[in-house]
């Protein structure tokens, strides 16, 4: 997203002070209306913000534009679209083995999931490889949008083996898988493999996330074991960049101890598969 300046104030040739430009004036208000609004609330459409603060579009979008940038105001596209006040950002902790609605329940968020898809599948080639299965065997394939608070944060894709599961498309899917591979299958899920990219979303995904075209995401990419070492889930989970957060909790080794190349690993892209910036 491009950076849009803004001229706040002129200078008061009567000598008495700054005298606000009528964009500051308009950036004032809105910015008052969104203090004043919990988080999620609808301001309105484009139409009706400019009918409410007597302005015309092409002004309203400027401002609009950098409370965006500057993760005041979220734009959802749609019929049920409009501006909303932001969402403060989900932290995602990447030293621990959490499902999204235990993260966000300690985050004071409600959490909330859309199933919208199951089978039973043949695995791909990268399948295959992460859970260690054959081309003829099965996965369990779970597509689900998750939210906070309802609103969009993150899609994910997980695959589980389909022999190691029995009936696991029949369990209630809302909420944590992993609750359903302890309770039911006596599974603990010990560590996980995670990879993490940051690429644009299709279209397609930016209308389930409810964002635009191209807006950036955090792709993490995640092999999970259970706790005899053996792999249990294959997911690739698109998280909002606007609205997530990583963390990481790293352990000192003492001065003079050289780390372990196989404890932390850092990716860096070549300069031709660098995500152009939308």
């Amino acid at each position: 997203m491009g950076t849009h300046p803004l001229e706040l104030v002129v200078p008061n040739r009567s000598g008495g002070g700054s005298v606000p430009t009528p964009t500051e004036q308009l950036r004032r208000r809105i910015v008052a209306d969104i203090n004043a609004g919990q988080p999620g609330t609808k301001l309105g459409s484009e139409r009706e913000l400019a009918d409410r603060y007597g302005t015309s579009r092409s002004s309203l979008r400027q401002v609009l534009a950098a409370l965006e940038e500057a993760g005041l105001v979220d734009r959802v596209i749609g019929r049920a679209g409009g501006i909303f006040v932001s969402h403060a950002q989900v932290q995602r902790s990447l030293s621990d083995v959490v499902g999204v609605p235990a993260f966000l329940a300690n985050q004071g968020y409600v959490a909330g999931t859309r199933v919208l898809s199951t089978k039973i599948t043949a695995p791909e080639r990268a399948t295959q490889q992460a859970l260690r299965v054959g081309a003829d065997d099965f996965v369990v394939e779970i597509q689900r949008v998750r939210l906070a608070d309802g609103s969009p944060i993150s899609l994910e894709l997980a695959q589980f083996p389909a022999d190691a599961f029995p009936g696991l498309l029949e369990q209630q899917l809302g909420g944590s898988i992993y609750e359903i591979l302890e309770e039911r299958y006596g599974l603990v899920t010990a560590r996980a493999d995670e990879r993490i990219e940051a690429v644009n979303a299709t279209a397609e995904e930016a209308t389930l996330l409810g964002i635009k075209p191209r807006s950036a995401l955090l792709l993490i990419t995640r092999i999970t074991y259970d706790q005899h070492g053996t792999p249990c889930e294959f997911s690739r989970d698109l998280f909002r960049g606007d609205r997530t957060r990583l963390a990481v909790t790293v352990q000192g080794r003492g001065i003079g101890v050289q780390s372990s190349v196989d404890t932390a690993t850092v990716a860096l892209q070549s300069q031709e598969s660098q995500i152009k910036a939308s």
